[in-house]
């Protein structure tokens, strides 16, 4: 890992946004495990626990040493998994103290951290406000029961409840996260779910949309034999999750896409104002499977368990896999989520020439107006906005993007053809085809639509 690396050739005013620094932590553990959920986990026993903390307290060692982070203020600290929750106090005061040990953080940093209902009590939550941690958040994605047994949650519904008044008692930044589109969920029950998410007494629901392009084969293959209901087509998920949002919006306020709460009250630091953030907003990460983005580079630690143990053990960063990009134009693609962007961004990162042409196009369809200096996104804009998205793909990301669709589409894709059609209307309709370089005639009919990403 080079860790002297070059600073941007962009001349940034002082009285700009410094842009905000994040941290990342993975803890890949849970007790269950739910059968969607792409991301790197397991069910550890006390034995492999020890022997990853004692990995990841030497990488937050090897990487808090580079010069880089050395000269770094990080705004946020997301602990997430997995279930950070399944670790016992004691370990979680450790992580807590090596974090801080090797990191400077912010006077006011916020820290979140992710739990598990069946892994929590009024005590872990007493001990996570003292040991600094300013928000707490946790995976519904359903009330319904015969969802959460489809996908294998476990935990009662009156589990969740609980967790959710014992949380109350020590943080006022409590968040929920619940998901639209499973497979035989319809509109009636998703809007039911979301508005049973704001009456929780919770103090923010985030909704995201199932993208099953992320979920696993094994379940995709079990929708394909009939073990579990087909799910409904993209056109109709896309509605289901914006009458979702509709329902939270009876009630609560829209932070962003994704994200509503209290109106004055903002998103998670970490995720919608770091990692979703512009070009100067950069985010490193810790533990397997971990992402890390800075200016000009991007890379992501091995996944493996017993690779990841012995290559960060050993005092060196545990890094599979890079690529070298700049990418200006960060702040463009996550504006649909965030709602808006900061026009001064095209003159100091020497955006107008590219994409000058690209926002008046939107704004002329009527899906974005310009205020001020701020870019903002309609109410139509918004039912568009992973295309959206698209639109501002750099060259180089659209090529990567387009193989990396080609590759999910053999491995895990769509569930069929007419799901792809569906998808592929939708673009056409909306009018960001443009976006997209022309496909060859083996693999025009083989890509997949433009899908909304999870988190």
């Amino acid at each position: 890992m080079a860790s002297h690396l070059s600073t941007p050739d962009v001349a940034i005013p002082a009285d700009h946004t410094r842009g905000l620094k994040a941290l990342y932590v993975h803890i890949p553990f849970c007790d269950s495990l739910c059968t969607f959920c792409p991301f790197v986990k397991w069910v550890g026993t006390p034995e492999r626990v020890a022997t990853f903390l004692a990995a990841l307290q030497v990488e937050l060692e090897t990487l808090g040493a580079t010069p880089r982070m050395q000269g770094w203020v990080f705004d946020s600290v997301y602990i997430g998994g997995g279930t950070p929750s399944v670790l016992s106090v004691e370990q979680i005061a450790a992580l807590m103290a090596q974090i801080r040990a090797n990191f400077t953080l912010a006077a006011d940093a916020e820290i979140s951290f992710e739990f598990e209902v069946k892994s929590v009590s009024p005590e872990k939550f007493a001990a996570l406000a003292e040991l600094g941690v300013t928000r707490v958040s946790f995976g519904v994605q359903s009330f319904d029961p015969e969802i959460r047994d489809m996908v294998h949650i476990t935990a009662t519904l009156d589990q969740v409840h609980d967790a959710i008044g014992w949380a109350g008692e020590h943080f006022t930044n409590t968040n929920l996260d619940m998901m639209t589109g499973f497979p035989g969920q319809d509109h009636a029950h998703a809007r039911r779910d979301a508005r049973l998410a704001a009456e929780s007494g919770v103090g923010s629901v985030s909704m995201y949309p199932v993208d099953y392009c992320m979920t696993l084969p094994g379940w995709q293959d079990r929708i394909r034999s009939g073990e579990l209901p087909r799910p409904a087509l993209l056109d109709e998920r896309s509605r289901m999750f914006h009458e979702a949002r509709a329902a939270l919006l009876e009630s609560m306020g829209e932070q962003n896409m994704y994200c509503f709460g209290p109106a004055d009250a903002p998103a998670t630091k970490y995720m919608f104002s770091t990692l979703y953030g512009g070009y100067r907003d950069e985010a490193v990460g810790v533990g397997p499977g971990a992402y890390s983005f800075i200016r000009g580079l991007a890379w992501m630690n091995d996944a493996d368990e017993r690779h990841y143990a012995k290559i960060a053990g050993a005092g060196l960063l545990p890094i599979t896999r890079s690529s070298v990009y700049h990418a200006y134009e960060k702040g463009l693609v996550f504006f649909p989520k965030r709602l808006t962007f900061d026009m001064r961004d095209l003159q100091v990162l020497d955006l107008d020439k590219v994409y000058g042409e690209r926002i008046e196009r939107i704004v002329d369809a009527g899906h974005a107006e310009i205020s001020g200096d701020v870019l903002r996104l309609t109410e139509p804009g918004k039912l568009v906005y992973s295309e959206l998205m698209a639109h501002f793909f750099a060259d180089p990301q659209q090529r990567l993007y387009h193989r990396i669709v080609d590759r999910l589409s053999q491995q895990v894709g769509v569930i069929d053809e007419t799901e792809w059609k569906a998808g592929a209307d939708r673009v056409a309709a909306m009018g960001a085809t443009n976006a997209l370089p022309g496909a060859s005639s083996r693999t025009r009919h083989k890509r997949l639509p433009l899908v909304t990403a999870a988190p």
